[in-house]
């Protein structure tokens, strides 16, 4: 079971936190109190973006595209 982008976003950020001298903010993010802070929403908008969602495959003239013809 994969995790959900908001514990993946908390872990990277409390890790962050953490690594920067900040451990009370770290554990305040870890437990989910911190989802406010800039770190947890740039964690999240980096996750959006290295792990886009899957679209409906391309179509031309009514066929799927898959490949190089993309």
């Amino acid at each position: 079971m994969t995790a959900a982008p908001i514990d993946l976003a908390r872990k990277a950020a409390a890790q962050h936190l953490r690594d920067s001298g900040f451990a009370e903010e770290a554990q305040q993010v870890a437990t989910g109190e911190g989802d406010d802070f800039v770190e947890v929403r740039l964690a999240l908008a980096l996750l959006k973006i290295l792990q886009p969602e899957s679209g409906p495959p391309v179509r031309r003239n009514g066929r799927r595209l898959v490949g190089e013809e993309c």
